[in-house]
């Protein structure tokens, strides 16, 4: 029988809620940039000028966390509810408030899940950055998002590096801020099969304020795995950094 994550849901609807009204007169990041040419070339300056400065979503104390994990040809799930914080020594720490669902999800999808994120963040950040030094980005078109619109680059890497992703990339045609990475990423152990991966990130006051990734990889003898992870920061700022 699949498993109910509406009362762990609402539970993190509680606590993400009250993590937003920790710094409520927090003001988001004024970044001014002053190019020539076109909107597109604006925002795309916009864009790499957002790497220099720090990920809410890495740094910004506290950030709430809610993961949705699951079996879907098995129809077992299970959900973590978590905020982390910064620590001194191991940078971000994870603290765990409620874990709930299928014993098997939780070791073979959540704990296989992080061990796949320490891949990830053991790069260095400067091999991994979205931007010119690294890939190669070609403009494929402009989409509506609902009030607004965002510029649309299929990326590719330059090197066959770990970590890096070849997809496609929405950039805000406003502020340049990321809202939406979607692709595979490279060079990640999975067991068999890609590591897939949609972000979207939703904008306030032109800063990034909530982001939701969807991951999926493969698991010996279970099938795909699925991985919904959505964090809320508690001051709105510059998010800057591929995942």
């Amino acid at each position: 029988m699949p498993f109910d994550s509406s009362p762990l849901r609402r539970l993190s609807g509680s606590v993400l809620l009250l993590i937003l009204c920790i710094r409520p007169n927090a003001r988001a990041a004024d970044v001014s940039i002053q190019v020539g040419g076109s909107a597109r070339d604006l925002a795309f300056a916009r864009y790499i000028a957002a790497h220099g400065q720090r990920d809410p979503f890495a740094t910004s104390e506290p950030v709430g966390v809610f993961i949705e994990a699951s079996l879907p040809e098995l129809y077992k799930s299970a959900a973590l509810l978590a905020v982390r914080r910064q620590d001194e020594n191991d940078g971000g720490q994870l603290d765990v408030l409620q874990i709930a669902g299928d014993g098997t999800v939780v070791e073979e999808v959540l704990e296989r899940y992080f061990a796949l994120r320490q891949q990830f963040d053991a790069q260095p950040l400067s091999s991994v950055a979205i931007t010119p030094d690294n890939y190669k980005f070609r403009f494929a078109g402009e989409v509506k998002t609902g009030g607004g619109a965002a510029y649309v680059y299929d990326i590719a890497p330059k090197k066959n590096r770990r970590g890096l992703v070849v997809g496609q990339l929405w950039m805000d045609s406003e502020t340049g801020r990321e809202v939406v990475l979607s692709g595979h990423s490279t060079g990640i152990s999975t067991a068999g099969g890609r590591f897939d991966v949609v972000r979207d990130t939703t904008l306030m006051n032109g800063s990034a304020f909530a982001r939701v990734t969807h991951v999926s990889f493969a698991v010996p003898l279970l099938g795909r795995a699925e991985v919904v992870i959505t964090e809320i920061v508690a001051t709105p700022e510059v998010t800057a950094q591929p995942y």
